[in-house]
């Protein structure tokens, strides 16, 4: 189904358009290779949260504050916020403002969000941070079943077929149960919970913006680090 190629061009093109890093594509690409470099999304989602996990890993020797700082920070650096800034345009797109300036949701709803990256990443065990970009990522992709509406105004949610969500389910859980195995419940609650919201939203909102899926990234991974807290992982 997939040729070498067309996979190192699409992966090219997702690094391109979740993270910092801006590499060249000399050769033509087309709608394909960027399909097929969905299916890869989950690992980019890994190797971001490897170096995560490595800097938060230095809380042994530093203050548990300043690391989870340092750790969001490399977050925010290494995705270009492009996530955490579709989050503030859904929120305002959902609560509808009267006006530009009354854009208070989105602006309360990232300040919000922050502090409970800068809280949990303090307080989780530093393999849950491994694992939280993949949570993000590969939600993104799982829970694109749940759309039941016209999904054309979206860049990935579209474009996701059975193929991609079995890539998706497996990486992630896979993952999960290598790394630490006890990852594995609160990544399937988060799912299941990132499920409903979903689900409420496609019933709720008339036409999905293209910037839900940063929204669904950032809230999945929140979720999953809010249940491993309750699951005790730390």
């Amino acid at each position: 189904m997939f040729d070498l190629r067309s996979l190192l061009i699409g992966i090219i093109l997702i690094i391109k358009k979740y993270t910092c890093i801006n590499i060249k594509v000399y050769a033509e690409s087309n709608d394909e290779d960027y399909i097929n470099g969905i299916i890869l999304l989950p690992l980019v989602g890994l190797v971001i949260g490897f170096v995560a996990s490595f800097i938060s890993s230095f809380k042994i020797f530093y203050d548990d504050f300043f690391i989870s700082v340092i750790a969001f920070t490399y977050y925010c650096f290494i995705t270009k916020t492009v996530n955490l800034r579709d989050t503030y345009k859904t929120l305002n797109y959902i609560i509808k403002p009267k006006s530009q300036s009354e854009q208070m949701s989105g602006t309360i709803g990232i300040i919000i969000i922050c502090m409970f990256y800068f809280v949990l990443i303090r307080l989780v065990d530093v393999t849950t941070l491994f694992i939280m970009p993949v949570a993000g990522y590969s939600g993104l992709i799982i829970l694109s079943t749940v759309f039941k509406r016209n999904k054309d105004g979206t860049s990935i949610i579209k474009y996701c077929g059975k193929y991609h969500k079995i890539a998706a389910f497996s990486i992630s859980f896979i993952s999960a149960v290598l790394i630490n195995y006890k990852l594995v419940a609160p990544l399937a609650l988060t799912f299941m919970v990132s499920g409903l919201i979903v689900d409420f939203m496609d019933k709720k909102i008339k036409l999905l913006p293209n910037s839900i899926e940063g929204f669904i990234i950032e809230i999945t991974q929140v979720l999953f680090l809010i249940f491993t807290y309750l699951f005790k992982i730390i």
